[in-house]
């Protein structure tokens, strides 16, 4: 069986509210949830799609809004929150550590292989192509995730951007 592939890449604009058929913006249910686990929901919700957040970043905004929720806390509302499918882990390779968003429309990611940037891109597989792999092997797809790496537009051109530090690899560190 021969599977055809069409890439179309773009990036994804930032999430303003769900909207309905009247094309009026409407707000979306709030999930009914332990406070501390509202709270995590709140903070990654508030950075919205495209902007990804480790566990160490949410716990350090969680801390200044609630003093005294613990680190593990945050791991476990995470965890949570995933599950019940509020919020989407990321495991891009090459990345020191997962990071999280808010759940949105399918999309793929892209990580810089200079800067270590990771940026949403308007992706996802056609359907009929990842049924059509899971009938060629036998499978079933319960989920697929998609990332691709380079070098970004600054990179490719010998500018790298200045990424944070957490994203950064070592041969981009410089010396001390």
């Amino acid at each position: 069986m021969k599977v055809n592939v069409t890439l179309t890449m773009a990036r994804i604009a930032p999430r303003t509210g769900a909207v309905n058929r009247a094309h009026t913006k409407v707000t979306p249910p709030r999930p009914s949830l332990p406070k501390n686990y509202r709270l995590i929901y709140e903070i990654v919700e508030e950075s919205g799609i495209g902007r990804h957040l480790k566990p160490a970043e949410i716990y350090a905004k969680a801390l200044r809004r609630r003093p005294g929720i613990g680190f593990s806390t945050v791991y476990r509302g995470l965890e949570r929150l995933c599950a019940l499918g509020f919020v989407s882990e990321l495991n891009v390779p090459g990345s020191d550590a997962a990071t999280y968003e808010p759940s949105g429309p399918r999309h793929a990611h892209f990580r810089c292989a200079g800067c270590g940037a990771i940026e949403d891109v308007a992706y996802v597989i056609p359907a009929r192509t990842v049924k059509a792999l899971a009938l060629e092997h036998g499978f079933t797809v319960e989920s697929e995730r998609v990332t691709f790496e380079g070098r970004c537009a600054r990179c490719a051109l010998g500018t790298p951007r200045r990424a944070p530090a957490r994203y950064r690899p070592a041969s981009h560190e410089s010396p001390t």
